[in-house]
Formats: C-alpha cells, structure tokens, sequence
C-alpha cells in the first residue's frame, strides 16, 4: 500500500525530467479551460456595475445603450446583459463538455506517458484525446462523468433543505406578528415589535447556523465522496480511449473503493504548495499543478498494480 511520501517523491522525480514541459502543458490547459468561465465572470462584474452605478466604466457602447433606458432593473441593457450571460452558460457547458473534459483525459495522458523512464512525453499528448478513434469514446466517458457529477450536486443541493424551511419559518414569524397587531386595530409601537421580534429571534438564529453548518458538512461529504470515485477516470479514458463510458465510471470506483480517505489526505498534503502558490498570485501554481496530476498517476499506477487490473 502506497504512502503520500512514497507518492509525492517518485512524482517529483519524473515531472522534474520534463518540468518545463509540464508547466507548458499546464499553463495552455487553464488558458484555455479558463477562457469560457472568464467570459462569465466578466459579464458577471458588468451587470454588478450596471445595477449599483448605474454606468459601464469603460464599456461606452453599452453605458449610453443602458444610460437612456430609465430603471436599471429590467432596462434593456440589462436584458441583453442576462441574455450574453445565459449564452456563455451554455457555451461554456458545451465546452466543457466537447473541449475541456478531452482536453483533461489528454493533460492525464501527458503524465502516464512522462513517468516511463525510457520517454519524456512532448506537448502534443495535450491534445491527444482528439485523434481519430480516440475522440468519440473519451468524449462519451467524459461527459458520463460530468452528467453523474451534476446530478450528485443536486443531491448534495438537498442538504441545504433543513435551512431553508427555517428561513422561511422565519420570515413567516415576522409576517404573523406584525399582521397580529394590523389585524387587531390596535396601533403598532415600534419598541413593542422589536421586543416580539427579539424574542423570536434567537431561536432562529441557532437553528438557521447549525443547520447551514450541517448542511455545508453534508454538501460537501456528498460531492467530496463522488469527486474521489471517479477520480481515476480520465486516467482509465487515456489508457483506454474505447473503453466505454459506463465501464470507465465503474471501474473508477472499484478502484477508488477504501481509499477515497487516503487521497483526501494526499490532497491535503499539498496545501503548503497551494498557499505558497496564492502569495505569487497563482504564478507557482504552474509549478504545483503537474506536481500534484504527477502524484495522481503514481497513485493510479500503483493501485492498478494492487489490484492487478
């Protein structure tokens, strides 16, 4: 059985051999599996301005378009702002999973193939996912695993149920106690509906915290759980581009069974790199990233020896 100590030395060792290669590789995939999101995010920050300053900044042709549209809830400025923003939602959906998820089963390949001692692997294994014959089977893998990884979200999403219902319980208090006093005829004092208010709140306020607490702990067991069965996934697609998609899934999970704890902590072991890395500014992630994909084709690797598959 494999230690993270074991794992991270002989990953160092073979991404050091083609280290400039590999952070290449690593800086051309987030370039481009970033490029949709970072649409997003634009669009995002746009409507923010739009809808607290009520102007563009240096977006002139679409400040003059909302500027003399009035309310700038429901302009048409912001109409077109949700409509790009629903565009690049489904473009980036399509790219994930027609782009993206080939292009991860190709940065794995590029790690299997770079840790054989006889070959250093070039940077066209990055795009290897898109030969003829291999494209139609990783793209059916791929996109199996991102349909169960969704679908497992919203599972998780109900975690967040308990809380929910408190906040609206909540809400409903208020309405009843202030109806209370309107039905009546009696005129409302403010001090005496704050004391009703205060009364009824604390209540709340515990059960609204430790609910969403238990909430974020189950959310996160769920997809943290599914995140590490399907962990080798793209690794058994670049080995095996004609696999099958199912076939890829399950035989992930065989894989994954009764370490799913031992790769969280493999994970966490590199925690120092990745806040070392947010002090460059994400520049040394560059460096981290196929050091960390390294140590999961070893991990990979060694379970496959294990279990002689």
């Amino acid at each position: 059985m494999w230690t993270c100590g074991e794992i991270k030395k002989k990953a160092w060792s073979n991404v050091s051999k083609a280290l400039w290669t590999g952070v290449l590789v690593t800086l051309v995939f987030i370039l481009i599996s970033g490029f949709f999101s970072g649409g997003q995010n634009i669009i995002n920050i746009i409507k923010l301005r739009t809808q607290f300053s009520g102007n563009m900044g240096s977006f002139e042709s679409l400040k003059t378009y909302i500027a003399g549209s009035g309310s700038m809830t429901g302009t048409r400025g912001m109409i077109v702002l949700n409509l790009l923003q629903s565009l690049m939602g489904f473009l980036a959906l399509a790219a994930t999973i027609f782009l993206i998820n080939p292009l991860r089963v190709g940065y794995s390949s590029w790690f299997l193939t770079n840790r054989r001692q006889e070959e250093t692997a070039g940077f066209n294994l990055l795009f290897s996912s898109f030969r003829q014959g291999s494209y139609t089977g990783i793209l059916a893998g791929t996109a199996w695993m991102t349909l169960w990884t969704m679908l497992w979200s919203l599972v998780a999403g109900l975690c967040f149920i308990p809380v929910s219902i408190v906040f609206v319980g909540a809400i409903v208090s208020v309405v009843i106690a202030a109806g209370t006093y309107a039905g009546s005829g009696v005129s409302m004092d403010q001090n005496v509906l704050i004391d009703k208010l205060q009364s009824i709140a604390p209540g709340f306020i515990i059960a609204f915290i430790i609910l969403l607490l238990l909430g974020i702990a189950g959310a996160f067991a769920i997809m943290l759980n599914r995140k590490y069965a399907y962990f080798f996934t793209t690794f058994i697609l670049a080995e095996n581009p004609t696999f099958g998609a199912k076939n890829a899934l399950d035989l992930s999970k065989r894989m994954t069974k009764g370490m799913k704890g031992k790769l969280f902590v493999l994970d966490l072991s590199f925690i120092g790199w990745w806040l070392l890395s947010s002090l460059t500014c994400g520049i040394l992630s560059l460096g981290v990233m196929p050091y960390t994909h390294a140590a999961y084709a070893e991990v990979y690797i060694s379970r496959k020896t294990e279990q002689s598959i």
